[in-house]
């Protein structure tokens, strides 16, 4: 209540108020207790019709209704469990159901409460209802009280025996309930073995698939991959639902044929569900033809021919989410098979209706098949995809004809010459990627080295922002500025403003070209050297600090052996493993985890569940050497290199600067 503005309030007026706060906050407390009072009224009235009419009936519907509305909103209906159980004679199969809801949701919390339902589930489990045998052996297990075990066991032996397939299928997931709280007194019981046998002999399918998933859990997977199991779920397969035959075809999977002819029996089998709509259903039948015929080369490779139309097919309809996931099992075989897939490199041509992820892997699949008679033609269409208005797909693009041009052999020219193309589109990223792309291509092919150096050189290093592609054009100058007269002019203003360099790859390459260039230009660099070495001695990162210093003894020591290793002969690269990953080095891991997340994240389980932690093993002097990980701390004498006996700190490193310069570091002079 607000007081009038202008006058205090009178004596008496804010206790009036707190006493009006506490008559509301009564009274509500007061309707609470009524209604509840109401509620059990109703409910023992309605338990003591034994024959009520359908009125009756719809109003005990409602009641229950409100009951667990309450209780889904916080309201403590506990008072009134006594009165919900008296109900439990009801035939009613929807008041039934908010009635199992309501036990399951207090006895969990109250066992002394889950003890008075045990008779009137027990009741209801030999009811003549199925539906409602069914929902009361489900509510028992869903308590998970270990003292009702003894009884849960009995009524899921009554269940599995059951006429009827529903009473049956829950029963089946029942012992799995069982198993999770108490696994002794289940293995003392013939309960599992019945099980096993309803596995096979049963003739409702969805009981079947629930004592798969059962037996998979309890047993193990590879337990249940027996010739006897499989074939008796490969005959019946078109009776599951399309997710029961993935967890069919999950098991068929790890099943080995003992022969040819076996193998050729179960992929005639399961030849239909190639064609069928559901994706997880056709790539789990893929995951079964390529694990089948890993012993027979000839046999595997015609399994990828078969498998392509029907994968291209699923690929190319569908929701974008479920052809994500196709594509990217399509990326799988293809790296792992690219001759088999180079004829329909067409078929990777990227669409306007594609979405970015999928038209990524569509790329990374052309670089992959890209051979001798499709190469020009894989090039002219990833040269399209450079002017895309995505910026990612640009980049993907021109790094796609990088790595073309990188892989081929001699007959590469006219792809370099697209490639170096690219720098004169006069964007941003697009000239950043292409930097970047030429460093490896001259790295790996001296050949081109001529005609990369000419096309780069009219790159100012201000107009570019990205740190890779920074550190690539200081890479070029320095490596090949002997033939590039203004070189040393187009790193001065970098080693100028060294300190002001953001990025630490930009610093260390920018240490590494200068002192390249000063074995092939000493009287350009001469100062530019000194000063690039200075700051770098300076520098807060480790890794610069650290580099810089050991340019600057080397230079102390023995300047002939700092030619030879910092400017000496270098020979052309075979392969680049700083790019390889997760997909590269656990590559047939992940093909093992065929239709899986594996496949999506190309990374395998274990990297990303809980299942297998894996401890990278660390050496002591690994441990030492990585230090706290903050390089904004370390302070010159805090070196880890060792030069030998002569102590290593901020005195020794400037004598070493200024026997290059020949004046005091700080002054700028040339020595």
């Amino acid at each position: 209540r607000a007081w009038t503005w202008g006058r205090p309030p009178r004596i008496g007026e804010g206790r009036r108020h707190r006493v009006e706060l506490s008559e509301g906050t009564m009274k509500a407390a007061r309707t609470k207790r009524s209604e509840m009072t109401d509620i059990s009224a109703a409910l023992r009235t309605f338990a003591s019709k034994g024959r009520p009419t359908k009125e009756e009936q719809a109003q005990r519907r409602q009641l229950f209704q409100k009951v667990i509305q309450y209780l889904t909103i916080g309201i403590d209906m506990s008072p009134v469990f006594s009165d919900v159980i008296m109900n439990a004679h009801t035939t009613d199969v929807a008041t039934k159901k908010m009635l199992y809801h309501y036990i399951t949701h207090y006895a969990q919390a109250n066992a002394d409460l889950a003890l008075l339902t045990v008779n009137t589930l027990q009741k209801d489990c030999r009811g003549e209802d199925p539906v409602i045998r069914g929902l009361a052996l489900r509510s028992m297990a869903s308590m998970r009280v270990p003292d009702l075990v003894e009884y849960l066991i009995d009524a899921v032996r009554l269940g599995l025996k059951d006429a009827d397939p529903y009473p049956r299928k829950t029963a089946a997931l029942g012992v799995l309930k069982v198993h999770d709280l108490a696994p002794e007194a289940l293995a003392e019981t013939e309960i599992l073995e019945e099980v096993r046998k309803m596995l096979i002999s049963d003739r409702d399918a969805s009981v079947v698939a629930n004592c798969l998933i059962v037996l998979r859990e309890i047993d193990g997977e590879r337990a249940l991959a027996t010739k006897q199991n499989v074939y008796g779920l490969i005959n019946r397969i078109k009776d599951f639902t399309q997710w029961s035959q993935v967890t069919i075809l999950e098991t068929v999977a790890l099943y080995k044929p003992a022969d040819k002819s076996e193998t050729f029996d179960v992929m005639n089998a399961l030849e239909d569900r190639l064609q069928s709509s559901n994706s997880a259903v056709v790539l789990g039948t893929v995951k079964v033809f390529l694990h089948a015929t890993l012993d027979f080369p000839d046999v595997h490779q015609q399994v990828f021919e078969r498998l392509k139309a029907p994968l291209f097919t699923l690929a190319n309809a569908g929701a974008a989410e479920t052809a994500y996931a196709v594509w990217a099992h399509l990326h799988l075989l293809t790296t792992r098979a690219p001759p088999l897939f180079a004829m329909d490199y067409k078929s990777f041509f990227c669409r306007g209706s594609d979405a970015a992820a999928v038209k990524k892997l569509k790329i990374e699949m052309l670089t992959a098949v890209a051979d001798d008679v499709n190469t020009y033609d894989i090039v002219s269409e990833l040269c399209e995809y450079v002017t895309d208005v995505d910026a990612v797909i640009a980049r993907e693009g021109v790094r796609a004809v990088g790595r073309i041009a990188l892989d081929g052999d001699q007959n590469v020219a006219g792809i370099v010459d697209r490639l170096l193309q690219f720098i004169e589109y006069n964007q941003e990223h697009i000239t950043a990627e292409t930097l970047v792309q030429v460093k490896d291509l001259v790295r790996k092919h001296p050949r081109w080295i001529d005609q990369c150096v000419v096309a780069v050189s009219g790159i100012e290093l201000e107009t570019i922002v990205e740190p890779e592609a920074k550190a690539a054009l200081v890479y070029i100058y320095g490596e090949y500025g002997q033939a590039m007269p203004e070189a040393p002019y187009m790193l001065e203003p970098l080693l100028d403003e060294f300190d002001e360099e953001e990025s630490e790859e930009v610093r260390l390459e920018l240490l590494a070209s200068a002192m390249k260039l000063f074995f092939k230009r000493a009287p350009e660099m001469r100062d530019m050297l000194g000063k690039a070495l200075a700051a770098g001695t300076n520098d807060a990162n480790q890794d610069v600090h650290d580099r810089a210093l050991m340019y600057a003894r080397l230079l102390h020591k023995d300047p002939e052996a700092a030619s030879r290793v910092i400017a000496g002969y270098k020979e052309s690269v075979a392969n680049f493993s700083d790019g390889a990953g997760f997909a590269d080095k656990f590559g047939e891991q992940i093909f093992d985890e065929f239709n899986s997340l594996s496949v999506l994240y190309r990374k395998p389980a274990f990297l990303f569940t809980d299942d297998k932690p894996v401890e990278v093993p660390r050496t002591p002097d690994v441990i030492e050497a990585a230090g706290d990980g903050g390089g904004g701390s370390a302070m010159m004498g805090d070196s880890l290199i060792d030069f030998g006996d002569e102590p290593v700190g901020a005195s020794s490193s400037r004598s070493a600067i200024d026997d290059l310069l020949g004046t005091p570091a700080g002054g700028g002079g040339g020595g």
